[in-house]
């Protein structure tokens, strides 16, 4: 992978007199379902030449490419050092293994906390001799504002977890799993198991439905207050147990629920009240966890795409520049400033929603991305963002992506890929036959195969994607 960037970086200095060929971009568009928009720009970065463009000024939804913008304010306004830090406070003392005070737990919004980090967060209390708290146990979530998930998310996606809320407190992804029991007679109400430590309730009446009538089946989800779910609806017989994902949907009370069990597990007393107040809380430090630092965050959230750890760093960007709760609202025009100040980059109408690209708020021109990806190929002796996107073939969201799975481009093409429904975007560098650097965007959306999408779905992607980046290469 350092090798790939390394021969991107030289191919994008090397000066070279050889003429560039303008690939007719739109020869290409047959290749896609009727009804796809496409928006396209390519440029040789060492003949500082745009070499293909088609709709390069369309505003589209820029889905996960999005991440680009977000890891390059990240890497400008919060810096390498960067850690999320989870830490245990007090107002009070300790005496005769009694903590007399509050117990503040304060949270900023660390996207990769689990429950286990947590527990150990509280052992350090119980090591310093604490066996009761005679206090309040007070949840410090002040870092953000606002709803804890962008404008714009599907209602529909709410209760899955890719969409689980990046909130101030964010244990295990705010994602939790259960096991559902189809092996029973039709007729039969399907068995719901919950994991015991997860402080949800799950109910419902999932029937066993017939073979004749599982072409009419839904099986649904309806989130109650509380962390309550309910399931509706019916399947088939399943011979096997399998497992549902949900998201998390009242992260504070989960987080309360989850610290009162582990103060019990570590035998500390604990008899007080939970409160939580608006205001930034402070007191002596009894314990702290630190997140792992913004570069290893930055390769995680690029690789796999991963939506808590944008919007975590989103709000964080603006915290950092606001000093002040930080909201989707305030993100977004953090992100703006930072990248317009520090990198030049002009966004002219474009709107910010979120940092993770899950918005259908978001609209960017492929211009645009170009300036960021620009920015960065030019400064990455200091950024180091290019190792950060997947690379064809090896790793990440673009390994095994069709069209990039054969050589040329296999290992020679890193990109962050964007998907939603109907949309299929790339933004990234590949390296051309003549060794140069090419930077892309790729913007198609409103992509849609029809009633038979579940079995044509990518061809039409892969062919448009193998003859335009093998054009590419050989331009």
């Amino acid at each position: 992978m350092l090798n790939f960037t390394r021969k991107l970086l030289l191919g994008s200095l090397l000066f070279s007199s050889v003429s560039v060929a303008q690939i007719d971009v739109q020869s290409f568009m047959q290749e896609l379902p009727q009804g796809s928009s496409l928006g396209f720009v390519a440029k040789n970065i060492a003949q500082n030449e745009v070499i293909a463009q088609y709709n390069s000024q369309a505003f589209m939804l820029p889905a996960s490419t999005q991440k680009v913008f977000t890891a390059l304010a990240a890497k400008l306004a919060l810096g390498d050092q960067f850690r999320f830090e989870t830490s245990a406070l007090t107002n009070g003392k300790i005496q005769n293994r009694q903590l007399n005070g509050d117990l503040i737990i304060k949270f900023s919004g660390d996207p990769n906390l689990t429950s286990g980090q947590l527990y150990n967060l509280l052992a350090q209390l119980k090591q310093q001799g604490i066996d009761q708290i005679n206090g309040n146990l007070i949840l410090d979530t002040s870092v953000f504002t606002g709803h804890d998930r962008g404008l714009g998310w599907i209602w529909n996606d709410l209760a899955m977890c890719f969409n689980a809320p990046p909130a101030a407190v964010n244990i295990d992804n705010n994602c939790f799993h259960v096991d559902l029991d189809a092996n029973l007679p039709v007729g039969e109400t399907v068995k719901i198991n919950i994991p015991s430590r997860y402080p949800i309730q799950v109910f419902g009446q999932v029937r066993i439905a017939t073979k004749e009538e599982a072409a009419y089946c839904q099986l649904d989800a309806v989130v109650h207050d509380s962390n309550r779910y309910q399931l509706k609806g019916c399947i088939t017989r399943q011979s096997k147990p399998f497992g549902l994902s949900f998201a998390v949907q009242d992260p504070d009370a989960y987080a309360t629920a989850i610290i009162q069990r582990q103060l019990k597990q570590l035998k500390i007393e604990f008899n007080g009240k939970v409160q939580q107040p608006f205001q930034p809380q402070t007191g002596q430090i009894l314990a702290q966890h630190f997140s792992s630092p913004l570069p290893d965050l930055l390769k995680k959230m690029m690789k796999k795409s991963d939506n808590q750890i944008a919007d975590a760093l989103f709000r964080s960007v603006a915290y950092q520049l606001y000093k002040r709760p930080a909201s989707f609202q305030s993100g977004a025009a953090a992100l703006k400033q930072v990248l317009s100040d520090q990198a030049g980059i002009r966004f002219g109408n474009s709107i910010i929603a979120d940092g993770s690209g899950l918005s259908r708020h978001n609209l960017i021109d492929p211009q645009t991305m170009l300036q960021t990806l620009e920015y960065i190929i030019q400064n990455e002796d200091k950024l180091h963002l290019m190792e950060t996107f997947p690379i064809a073939g090896v790793d990440g969201t673009i390994s095994g992506r069709g069209a990039f799975l054969k050589e040329p481009l296999a290992k020679n093409l890193a990109a962050k890929t964007g998907a939603l429904k109907g949309v299929y975007n790339l933004a990234g560098f590949m390296t051309n036959a003549r060794g140069e650097t090419i930077a892309f965007i790729q913007f198609i959306n409103g992509y849609s195969t029809g009633e038979f999408e579940s079995q044509t779905k990518r061809a039409p992607l892969v062919q448009f994607e193998s003859k335009l980046y093998n054009a590419l290469y050989a331009e």
